[in-house]
């Protein structure tokens, strides 16, 4: 399938496993995304500062900070973007919730339901022009 977009839509993976940002960077470069990673909640926080990509998958389970505290610093920033909250441990949709998290999605990912997840994220933020605070 030949993938091509004029903007390249532009995705931060988060995540302290090496093994599970790799995997995901490869599959949606191949998707067609413009990928940057991020190893740690801190790194995770600085990069959407400065990059404002379109969509942030965040693992919750990283040093420095959590993607739970990641993302409520950047809602108090008023920085709004399409999220998705990846875990291995406990229970995602809890969390998810409770921090207001539309999409989530359990690791190990089923790489079919994670694409669904994310292309759905990016189009309904990006459909309701995403623009409260």
């Amino acid at each position: 399938m030949y993938k091509h977009t004029l903007v390249k839509r532009k995705v931060l993976i988060a995540d302290d496993d090496d093994d599970s940002r790799e995997m995901l960077a490869f599959l949606l470069e191949d998707e067609g995304w413009e990928v940057k990673e991020a190893r740690d909640g801190k790194e995770a926080l600085a990069t959407v500062v400065k990059d404002r990509p379109d969509l942030l998958i965040l693992d919750n389970r990283m040093p420095e900070l959590t993607g739970a505290e990641v993302y409520q610093q950047l809602q108090s920033q008023g920085i709004n973007l399409a999220v998705v909250l990846a875990t291995a441990y406990g229970h995602i949709e809890e969390l998810a919730s409770a921090l207001g998290i539309v999409y989530f999605v359990n690791k190990p990912y089923d790489i079919t339901e994670l694409l669904t997840i994310i292309e759905s994220a990016y189009k309904n933020c990006h459909d309701s022009n995403f623009s409260q605070s």
